[in-house]
């Protein structure tokens, strides 16, 4: 198993584009996931999150450039494809601790995405 804190988030952005809903493993049990205004705290919680994103909306992200790594800290540019033809521009901030992650705030722009 990814242990460093890039390898882990590697691992997550692996199981995000092949519609994993095991991506929910690599959260720490009391682990959060911020954005959009909200919290969803728990690996059970972020399971069930990952499940229904991954269902309806089938995200597959694409990073725009390397990862940002200080420390525990990682933080990725990416661009969501999801099913309805629709791109989302992300920046997602994880803390990795121990091999797993213990919280990823993510940030959406408020415009859409160029090709």
């Amino acid at each position: 198993m990814a242990s460093g804190p890039a390898a882990v988030v590697e691992a997550y952005f692996a199981c995000m584009r092949a519609g994993d809903e095991g991506v929910a493993d690599l959260f720490h049990d009391d682990a959060r996931l911020v954005g959009l205004g909200s919290v969803v705290a728990g690996r059970d919680a972020i399971r069930a999150f990952y499940a229904e994103s991954i269902r309806r909306a089938g995200p597959a992200p694409r990073l725009v450039a390397p990862f940002l790594v200080e420390g525990p800290r990682v933080g990725a540019e990416i661009l969501i494809d999801l099913n309805d033809g629709s791109t989302l521009h992300v920046l997602d901030l994880f803390v990795v601790e121990d091999g797993l992650i213990r919280s990823l705030t993510y940030f959406v722009a408020d415009h859409p995405a160029d090709p």
